[in-house]
Protein backbone atom coordinates (compact mmCIF):
# COMPACT_ATOMS: atom_id res chain seq x y z
CA UNK A 1 0.00 0.00 0.00
CA UNK A 2 2.73 2.47 0.94
CA UNK A 3 4.46 1.76 -2.52
CA UNK A 4 1.13 2.89 -4.31
CA UNK A 5 1.15 5.95 -2.36
CA UNK A 6 4.45 6.82 -3.01
CA UNK A 7 3.93 6.30 -6.68
CA UNK A 8 0.94 8.63 -6.91
CA UNK A 9 2.61 11.00 -4.61
CA UNK A 10 5.52 10.79 -7.30
CA UNK A 11 3.50 11.33 -10.12
CA UNK A 12 1.54 14.47 -8.55
CA UNK A 13 4.78 16.08 -7.98
CA UNK A 14 6.10 14.58 -11.31
CA UNK A 15 2.94 16.21 -13.20
CA UNK A 16 3.34 19.87 -11.19
CA UNK A 17 6.28 20.56 -13.21
CA UNK A 18 4.00 20.60 -16.17
CA UNK A 19 2.51 23.92 -17.84
CA UNK A 20 -0.60 22.30 -18.51
CA UNK A 21 -2.53 22.29 -22.10
CA UNK A 22 -4.29 25.75 -22.71
CA UNK A 23 -7.11 25.56 -25.06
CA UNK A 24 -8.25 29.12 -26.55
CA UNK A 25 -10.65 30.45 -28.97
CA UNK A 26 -12.32 28.17 -31.28
CA UNK A 27 -16.01 28.39 -32.13
CA UNK A 28 -19.20 26.75 -31.33
CA UNK A 29 -23.11 26.83 -32.34
CA UNK A 30 -23.06 30.18 -30.62
CA UNK A 31 -20.31 31.71 -32.31
CA UNK A 32 -16.41 32.46 -32.44
CA UNK A 33 -15.62 32.07 -28.93
CA UNK A 34 -12.42 34.38 -26.72
CA UNK A 35 -12.94 31.77 -24.27
CA UNK A 36 -9.68 30.44 -22.87
CA UNK A 37 -8.91 27.39 -20.55
CA UNK A 38 -6.02 25.25 -19.06
CA UNK A 39 -6.17 21.85 -17.69
CA UNK A 40 -3.75 21.38 -15.07
CA UNK A 41 -2.26 17.93 -15.13
CA UNK A 42 -1.68 17.01 -11.54
CA UNK A 43 -5.84 17.55 -10.42
CA UNK A 44 -7.13 17.11 -13.92
CA UNK A 45 -9.32 19.99 -13.47
CA UNK A 46 -10.15 23.31 -16.07
CA UNK A 47 -9.19 26.75 -15.00
CA UNK A 48 -10.80 29.39 -16.57
CA UNK A 49 -7.83 32.40 -17.63
CA UNK A 50 -8.13 35.70 -19.00
CA UNK A 51 -10.41 35.63 -22.42
CA UNK A 52 -8.53 36.37 -25.46
CA UNK A 53 -9.00 40.12 -26.63
CA UNK A 54 -10.42 39.45 -30.13
CA UNK A 55 -12.52 36.32 -30.43
CA UNK A 56 -11.28 33.99 -33.05
CA UNK A 57 -10.99 30.76 -34.51
CA UNK A 58 -8.57 28.95 -37.20
CA UNK A 59 -5.83 30.71 -35.47
CA UNK A 60 -2.00 29.52 -34.84
CA UNK A 61 -0.59 28.99 -31.24
CA UNK A 62 2.98 27.75 -30.09
CA UNK A 63 4.87 28.21 -26.79
CA UNK A 64 7.29 31.19 -26.88
CA UNK A 65 10.00 32.28 -24.38
CA UNK A 66 7.53 30.94 -21.73
CA UNK A 67 4.59 33.23 -22.98
CA UNK A 68 1.62 31.82 -25.55
CA UNK A 69 1.45 33.16 -28.50
CA UNK A 70 -2.14 33.29 -30.36
CA UNK A 71 -1.48 34.61 -33.89
CA UNK A 72 -4.22 35.19 -36.77
CA UNK A 73 -7.57 32.99 -37.40
CA UNK A 74 -11.12 34.64 -38.60
CA UNK A 75 -13.58 36.11 -36.76
CA UNK A 76 -16.48 35.36 -39.11
CA UNK A 77 -16.57 33.16 -42.29
CA UNK A 78 -16.17 37.02 -43.96
CA UNK A 79 -12.92 38.16 -41.86
CA UNK A 80 -9.59 37.04 -41.64
CA UNK A 81 -7.50 38.69 -38.84
CA UNK A 82 -3.79 39.22 -38.51
CA UNK A 83 -3.90 40.16 -35.18
CA UNK A 84 -1.48 38.79 -32.57
CA UNK A 85 -2.12 38.30 -28.71
CA UNK A 86 0.32 36.67 -26.34
CA UNK A 87 -0.26 35.15 -22.64
CA UNK A 88 2.42 35.99 -20.28
CA UNK A 89 3.47 33.28 -18.53
CA UNK A 90 0.91 31.58 -15.99
CA UNK A 91 -1.69 33.25 -17.96
CA UNK A 92 -1.99 36.17 -15.86
CA UNK A 93 -1.85 38.75 -18.49
CA UNK A 94 -3.17 39.11 -22.65
CA UNK A 95 -0.82 42.02 -24.42
CA UNK A 96 -2.06 42.53 -27.82
CA UNK A 97 0.92 42.85 -30.40
CA UNK A 98 1.60 44.41 -33.59
CA UNK A 99 -0.33 43.12 -36.42
CA UNK A 100 1.45 40.24 -38.71
CA UNK A 101 2.63 42.79 -41.96
CA UNK A 102 2.17 39.74 -44.26
CA UNK A 103 -2.04 39.67 -43.66
CA UNK A 104 -4.37 37.63 -42.26
CA UNK A 105 -4.51 34.15 -42.12
CA UNK A 106 -6.01 31.01 -41.00
CA UNK A 107 -5.75 27.48 -40.69
CA UNK A 108 -1.61 27.80 -40.46
CA UNK A 109 1.15 26.08 -38.33
CA UNK A 110 3.12 27.77 -35.98
CA UNK A 111 6.82 26.50 -34.39
CA UNK A 112 8.86 29.18 -31.66
CA UNK A 113 12.25 29.36 -33.31
CA UNK A 114 15.14 29.66 -31.05
CA UNK A 115 16.74 33.54 -31.33
CA UNK A 116 17.50 35.87 -29.08
CA UNK A 117 17.61 38.94 -32.02
CA UNK A 118 13.46 39.67 -30.96
CA UNK A 119 12.17 41.33 -28.03
CA UNK A 120 9.63 39.08 -27.74
CA UNK A 121 10.73 36.10 -29.84
CA UNK A 122 9.88 34.63 -33.56
CA UNK A 123 7.98 32.46 -34.59
CA UNK A 124 7.80 30.36 -37.75
CA UNK A 125 4.50 30.15 -39.02
CA UNK A 126 3.31 27.81 -42.22
CA UNK A 127 0.35 26.99 -44.76
CA UNK A 128 -3.09 27.74 -44.04
CA UNK A 129 -5.64 30.15 -45.86
CA UNK A 130 -4.82 33.85 -46.86
CA UNK A 131 -6.98 36.29 -46.57
CA UNK A 132 -8.48 35.63 -50.07
CA UNK A 133 -9.30 32.19 -48.85
CA UNK A 134 -7.04 30.57 -51.18
CA UNK A 135 -4.58 27.91 -49.45
CA UNK A 136 -0.71 28.76 -49.66
CA UNK A 137 2.71 26.88 -49.59
CA UNK A 138 3.92 30.32 -47.77
CA UNK A 139 6.48 30.56 -45.02
CA UNK A 140 7.08 33.56 -42.68
CA UNK A 141 9.78 34.18 -40.30
CA UNK A 142 7.29 36.38 -37.68
CA UNK A 143 9.02 38.54 -34.96
CA UNK A 144 6.25 39.08 -32.30
CA UNK A 145 7.67 42.27 -31.31
CA UNK A 146 7.18 44.32 -34.88
CA UNK A 147 4.59 41.68 -36.85
CA UNK A 148 7.32 42.27 -39.40
CA UNK A 149 7.24 38.40 -41.62
CA UNK A 150 10.08 37.49 -43.55
CA UNK A 151 9.21 34.86 -46.60
CA UNK A 152 11.04 32.26 -45.99
CA UNK A 153 11.63 29.04 -48.93
CA UNK A 154 7.96 27.94 -49.24
CA UNK A 155 6.62 24.48 -48.57
CA UNK A 156 6.74 21.78 -51.03
CA UNK A 157 3.30 21.84 -51.34
CA UNK A 158 0.60 24.52 -50.08
CA UNK A 159 -1.43 22.80 -47.16
CA UNK A 160 -3.65 24.08 -44.34
CA UNK A 161 -5.43 22.46 -41.16
CA UNK A 162 -1.92 20.21 -40.16
CA UNK A 163 0.96 19.66 -37.84
CA UNK A 164 4.22 20.88 -37.91
CA UNK A 165 7.28 20.08 -35.30
CA UNK A 166 10.99 21.27 -35.08
CA UNK A 167 13.56 18.18 -35.24
CA UNK A 168 16.46 18.56 -32.96
CA UNK A 169 18.59 19.48 -35.63
CA UNK A 170 16.59 22.56 -37.12
CA UNK A 171 14.35 20.68 -39.52
CA UNK A 172 10.72 21.31 -39.63
CA UNK A 173 8.22 18.61 -40.58
CA UNK A 174 4.95 18.79 -41.39
CA UNK A 175 2.12 15.95 -41.45
CA UNK A 176 -1.60 15.70 -42.39
CA UNK A 177 -3.73 18.57 -43.63
CA UNK A 178 -4.98 19.00 -47.25
CA UNK A 179 -4.58 21.46 -50.15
Amino acid sequence: MLVCKAARVGATDFLNTLPGLVVCGGSSAAGVLVNVWRLDLATLRWEAMPALEVARAGHACCAVRSNLAVIGGFISSEEVIRSVETFTKGGVAVTNQPPLSCGGIHEAAAIAVDESDSAAGQVLLLGGYGEDDAVVSAVYLVDLATGVCTPQPNLLEARSFFAAAMLPDGRVVCAGGGA
